[in-house]
């Protein structure tokens, strides 16, 4: 949840998602959808980092990481070749 408050609250001082996806370490793609969910939800880019709530980041983690009700990411059935190994 941090690392998620820490991408928005880079992106609300005006940085572009470049900047923000190397600061944070993350790739663009993901703080691209972290933005779009947040936006979607009501965060104004011009509105500062006060507008950073727990409820606001956390809509955005529920928008943007799928469900997993055991806590870990669904995975397809292995390869044969990957079971070889």
């Amino acid at each position: 949840m941090i690392e998620i408050r820490e991408i928005l609250w880079l992106w609300l001082e005006g940085r572009g998602l470049r900047e923000v996806s190397r600061l944070s370490g993350t790739d663009r793609k993901t703080v691209r959808r972290y933005v779009d969910r947040a936006r979607a939800c009501g965060l104004d880019g011009d509105g500062g980092a006060c507008q950073l709530t727990d409820e606001l980041v956390a809509a955005g983690i529920a928008g943007v990481r799928p469900s997993r009700p055991d806590g870990k990411a669904r995975r397809g059935k292995p390869s044969p070749a990957s079971m070889s190994r």
